[in-house]
């Protein structure tokens, strides 16, 4: 910002400047640059009473276009920015662009102060105008979501989650209810980035009784990208073998898993031959790393829910063997 904040400066004498975001949870102004105002100033117009006083009525219905003191339709001197800190300070003029998205999101601003009556001139004040969307991407916290989702594969959904619970599509449509209040899908995102982990795989089941591949990323400012992919043919494990691969990504023996899935040992391991033989590689150790890799863990979620159902069919079980 402040090498773009140079570069004007060969077309208007800037004295007063600065770029501010805006962050998307708390609504609260951050300043990314801001070169020659007063901590009074910044103080200001990182304020609810500037956005209300300039930005809201003259700076974004002028989208596209930045806004001079002289192009006002009040008297500049009835707007406090102007009367208590710009003319004190010597700013005599300047330009102001809100910075707006190419899908419409306000996400901040620029402002520019001058010295002199005669500047910005017109040229000018158009560069910043056609400057602001450019500012707008670079600034906007959405803006990593967006290029994150647009590498991943063709197949894949996306939406961006941010804390305050808001869900933004990126690419295709999530299946009816996947992020609905009741579902566990987005504490169980929240849980496995928790601490400082950039990313997390897991599966998660289709309401059909199949499985997604989920991935979900970390981006900056609050967001995070969820993609599921529908699991194809290629490893066509069974519910039983996932639930086994998982076990063994936590490093669980032959007889913990028959204890917590309620079978013999003998069937363990041959659940975990299968598994080798459809992922292709000889070892547990190499099982595992190729599960990590692809994602083939099933969420503690998911797990419990699986064992919460074998509890049940065991004990229905032993009662109709008595």
């Amino acid at each position: 910002m402040h090498e773009i904040l140079d570069q004007l400066r060969t077309l208007i004498p800037i004295e007063g400047a600065m770029v501010s975001v805006v962050d998307p949870v708390t609504g609260r102004r951050k300043v990314v640059a801001n070169v020659g105002y007063s901590a009074s100033t910044e103080t200001y117009l990182n304020s609810d009473e500037f956005h209300t006083e300039m930005i809201e009525p003259f700076s974004l219905p002028r989208r596209g276009s930045a806004v001079r003191l002289r192009d006002l339709p009040v008297d500049p001197l009835s707007l406090r920015c102007v009367a208590e800190h710009w003319l004190p300070a010597g700013l005599l003029e300047g330009a102001l662009s809100a910075l707006v998205t190419t899908d419409g999101r306000y996400v901040g601003f620029i402002d520019i102060s001058t010295g002199d009556y005669a500047h910005p001139s017109d040229e000018a004040t158009n560069v910043v105008g056609h400057l602001a969307p450019i500012l707008a991407n670079v600034v906007d916290p959405l803006q990593s979501a967006r290029w994150l989702a647009s590498t991943l594969a063709e197949d894949c959904v996306a939406v961006a989650l941010q804390s305050d619970g808001d869900v933004i599509p990126l690419r295709g449509t999530l299946e009816s209810g996947m992020l609905e209040p009741r579902s566990s899908l987005r504490p169980t995102v929240a849980r496995l980035l928790s601490g400082n982990l950039g990313s997390a795989a897991f599966l998660w089941p289709t309401s059909d009784g199949g499985w997604y591949a989920c991935r979900a990323f970390r981006c900056r400012d609050y967001f995070v990208v969820l993609a599921p992919k529908a699991v194809g043919g290629d490893h066509d494990l069974t519910k039983r073998e996932l639930e086994i691969l998982t076990l063994l990504i936590e490093g669980s023996s032959n007889a913990e898993i028959a204890s917590k899935l309620w079978i013999s040992t003998r069937t363990v391991r041959a659940h975990v031959e299968h598994i080798l033989e459809k992922l292709a590689v000889p070892t547990r150790a190499a099982a595992v790393s190729r599960a990590m890799q692809d994602g083939l863990l099933l969420s503690p979620e998911v797990l419990a829910d699986m064992d919460s159902r074998q509890r049940l069919a065991a004990r229905l079980r032993g009662r109709s063997k008595r």
